[in-house]
């Protein structure tokens, strides 16, 4: 929520920025007062090189004594004032140091099986952005509940049932990607050092970051997102192994990762029955779109004679 939730409205509350070690400090009691309410509670890996922050991100499952309230953990925190957009639930915790001010708490409820998955997700702050820029044109897609492969076929006519679910088991996923789960899992020591990993996924192309090939999502990110335009203004320029990444990237296509993740993730019967079934719908709705532009037609021609009819028998009378 970026630590600017309270501060609009008819009330608002004054939320100042946090250094580390007060950070640090709040996210460890935070913690331990959440852990009373859910069996799981973790905070994402901190992104580099961050010297102040705007809230305290928390997620959390498996209530342990569902159903949890808001109220609840509001009253245990004593928060002046809440705002949920479920599943994010926000809260103004009062500042530690400074009187009159607050703290901007976020606490994201998951479902239990997806807990692991979104909470690597949400590692090293503006990292994913990155990695998922770098591995679309692949037909790839990372999302908040798994990396997805998108089926061509039927993705200019339906994004959404063109994605087939690949796996939401980070390891793998990141195996899969040709990155090292060793070096994702700990905090990165610089900005640079994270555009570096970045860089080592076997899809990264350079050529996929220039300005006049970005996406639209991608435009508003080089707008919103400091992190994402530092990589590619500044990072991608001046590094010298832009090229033997573009020779190394050669060899892979959209198809030739299409075939390898359908037997990588064992999905290649899923696929061919969506893709079987698609064109069965698209010929049965074409066919509806032929009778009814022959039936339309048809009644035109009808209205045309009759018109002429009606014409005729008039000239005569």
């Amino acid at each position: 929520m970026g630590g600017k939730t309270f501060s609009h409205g008819p009330e608002p509350l004054s939320t100042p920025r946090m250094p580390l070690a007060l950070y640090r400090c709040l996210l460890d009691r935070f913690h331990v007062q959440l852990a009373t309410f859910f069996e799981q509670v973790a905070s994402p890996v901190e992104a580099p090189e961050k010297a102040t922050f705007g809230d305290i991100d928390l997620l959390v499952a498996t209530p342990r004594n569902p159903p949890f309230t808001v109220a609840a953990i509001a009253i245990a925190l004593n928060a002046k004032r809440t705002l949920s957009f479920p599943p994010v639930y926000s809260l103004a915790v009062p500042h530690p140091e400074i009187e009159g001010n607050f703290v901007q708490l976020d606490i994201q409820v998951c479902e239990a099986d997806h807990f692991e998955w979104e909470l690597f997700h949400k590692n090293h702050g503006d990292l994913w952005n990155l990695i998922g820029t770098g591995i679309r044109p692949f037909g790839l897609t990372a999302n908040d509940m798994g990396l997805y492969l998108r089926i061509p076929e039927i993705e200019h006519e339906n994004r959404k049932r063109a994605m087939v679910f690949l796996n939401a088991e980070p390891d793998t996923v990141l195996s899969f990607l040709g990155l090292d789960s060793t070096s994702f899992s700990r905090p990165f020591d610089t900005v640079e050092a994270m555009f570096e990993f970045a860089c080592s996924c076997r899809f990264f192309r350079p050529q996929t970051y220039k300005k006049d090939g970005l996406k639209s999502n991608d435009r508003k990110r080089m707008i919103q997102r400091e992190i994402f335009k530092r990589f590619v203004e500044e990072f991608l320029p001046k590094r010298t192994l832009g090229v033997q990444h573009i020779e190394d990237a050669s060899g892979l296509t959209r198809e030739v990762v299409f075939e390898e993740a359908l037997g990588h993730f064992d999905k290649r019967q899923e696929v061919e029955t969506r893709i079987r079934e698609w064109r069965q719908e698209r010929d049965d709705f074409n066919r509806k779109q032929a009778a009814r532009q022959w039936r339309k037609e048809q009644a035109m021609k009808d209205d045309a004679y009759t018109e002429a009819w009606i014409q005729s028998s008039e000239s005569k009378a």
